[in-house]
């Protein structure tokens, strides 16, 4: 039989390493937002295609990493949830959309990315707090 003192600190440990890797994905998240958004601004097609892609596969690793490493854990309160859900499925519209393309259209990438900002700083918001009461 196991040592139940062993098994919570590595518990703990689990716990510990699947936030430090949701905070990494979301912190490399914001870094590619602001790369794109600035891009963007100074009209720079062929960079803001290239920090398009990264900041795409970054959005889709940050959604996979709070789904299996943090919300799957600490299972949020329905409200939580279905506000966590809501964003997903604009994050993954503005994926669908952008995630691909062969050219960009600033001024389109530049609305979408406005609105998709505004929606994941509520859910970053959502996500600190649920952080903040599993450690309560």
């Amino acid at each position: 039989m196991s040592n139940p003192t062993q098994a919570t600190a590595t518990t703990a440990k689990y716990d510990r390493d699947a936030d430090a890797t949701f905070t990494s994905c979301r912190q490399r998240l914001i870094t590619y937002l602001v790369e794109l958004n600035n891009s963007l601004d100074e009209g720079l097609e062929d960079l803001s295609q290239s920090i398009l892609t990264r900041f795409c596969n970054s959005l889709v690793d940050y959604l996979s990493a709070g789904h299996f490493q943090v919300f799957q854990r600490l299972i949020p309160a329905p409200h939580e949830y279905a506000a966590i859900e809501s964003t997903t499925l604009v994050a993954m519209r503005f994926n669908d959309e952008f995630g691909d393309v062969e050219t960009v259209n600033i001024a389109q990438v530049k609305v979408a990315l406005e609105q998709l900002a505004l929606v994941l700083g509520t859910r970053f918001e959502l996500e600190d707090d649920i952080l903040l009461s599993s450690r309560g």
